[in-house]
C-alpha cells in the first residue's frame, strides 16, 4: 500500500485499539514522518494495555512483581505454566508474510507469540512435561526448518531452559536475548545457540574491554581480525576446525601439504604463534575472538 493508505490503516488500527476516531486535518510533517508518529502512537498504546503488550513487557523484565501478578489476573494467565521460552532473530525486519506464518503456526492454542521488534520474536511454547537437553535441542532445528521452508527467511535461534512460572520469564529471557548477541559474534557460521553451550564466546563476552586488549597486544602483536588478510584468515580458522592436523586442513583447503606449511610459516612470521603447536593456537584462537568482540562492540 501507498503512504496515504498506510496512514489510513494506522488510524483505522487507532481507532479500533482506543474506541476514539481519528482523522488529521493540518499536518505539518511528511507522509514518512507521519506513519512514524502513528506507529509509535499504536505501540504505546498496545503495550500499555494489551494481553501481547503484557507479554513482551514482561519479557524485557519491565514489569514490577505486583504488576505480573495484576497482568495474570486481568488477562486470565496461569502463573505456575511449563513454557519453553524461544528467541528468534532475523537480519531483515520480518515481512508481512513473514508474520503471517508466525501467527498461523503460534497464534493460537497453548503457544505465546510475542512480537519484540521488528527483527525479534520471542515463542513461549507451553509444554506438558519436562524436556530433555536432546528434546529441546531436537524442537529447535525443527522450528527452524520448518520456518526457513515455510517463510522463506534465513532466522538465528537462542534457547536456554524450561520456566515453570512466568516470573522466571524475565530473568530466562536475558540469558536468551544475551546467548543470541554471544552467537552472533562469536559464531557467526551458526545460527543455533543454547545458553548453556557458547563455549569460550560466554566467557569473553563477559571480560572488560581493556583486558581483551591487553591480550592481544601482550599475545598477537596487537594485531586486530581486520588486519589479517582474508586469505590468512580462512587459513587459520580451517586449521582449527581440522584438529591442527596438516593432512586434514590441505584436504579442506585443495592446497598441496607444501602451500599449507609455507602459509602456518607465514602466519608465524606474522603473528608470533605457530598455530601447529597447541598452546599456540589457543593463543590464536582466542586472541581472535577478542577482536572480533572489541570490533562489535566499537
Amino acid at each position: 500500500m501507498d503512504a496515504k493508505e498506510q496512514i489510513l490503516d494506522l488510524l483505522e488500527q487507532l481507532h479500533s485499539q482506543t474506541g476514539i476516531a481519528f482523522s488529521i486535518d493540518e499536518n505539518s510533517k511528511n507522509d514518512e514522518d507521519t506513519i512514524g508518529i502513528l506507529k509509535n502512537m499504536l505501540h504505546a498504546q498496545h503495550s500499555g494495555t494489551s494481553k501481547e503488550g503484557f507479554w513482551r513487557n514482561l519479557l524485557l523484565g519491565i514489569l514490577s512483581p505486583e504488576e505480573i501478578i495484576q497482568g495474570a489476573h486481568r488477562f486470565h494467565i496461569e502463573r505456575q505454566t511449563l513454557f519453553f521460552p524461544i528467541f528468534v532473530e532475523s537480519k531483515q525486519p520480518f515481512s508481512s508474510m513473514e508474520q503471517s506464518v508466525f501467527s498461523q503456526y503460534f497464534s493460537s492454542g497453548a503457544d505465546v507469540l510475542v512480537p519484540i521488534d521488528d527483527c525479534h520474536t520471542a515463542i513461549l511454547h507451553q509444554e506438558k512435561q519436562p524436556l530433555s537437553a536432546d528434546s529441546m535441542k531436537k524442537k529447535v532445528y525443527d522450528l527452524q526448518a520448518m520456518l526457513e521452508a515455510e517463510a522463506m527467511v534465513s532466522i538465528n535461534i537462542a534457547y536456554d531452559q524450561l520456566c515453570e512460572t512466568i516470573d522466571a520469564l524475565p530473568a530466562i529471557f536475558l540469558n536468551i536475548s544475551t546467548a543470541m548477541e554471544i552467537g552472533s559474534i562469536f559464531y557467526p557460521t551458526q545460527h543455533i545457540f543454547w545458553a548453556h553451550d557458547l563455549g569460550m564466546g560466554k566467557l569473553i563476552y563477559h571480560l572488560p574491554e581493556n583486558i581483551c586488549q591487553e591480550y592481544i597486544d601482550d599475545h598477537f602483536r596487537g594485531l586486530q581480525v581486520d588486519q589479517l588478510d582474508e586469505e590468512t584468515l580462512h587459513t587459520i580458522y580451517v586449521f582449527l576446525e581440522s584438529g591442527l592436523s596438516i593432512a586434514e586442513c590441505a584436504r579442506k583447503l585443495y592446497l598441496h601439504r607444501n602451500t599449507l606449511i609455507y602459509r602456518l610459516d607465514k602466519i608465524q612470521k606474522n603473528t608470533g604463534l605457530d598455530i601447529r603447536k597447541f598452546d599456540d593456537a589457543m593463543t590464536c584462537k582466542v586472541a581472535l575472538m577478542m577482536s572480533t568482540y572489541l570490533l562489535q562492540k566499537n
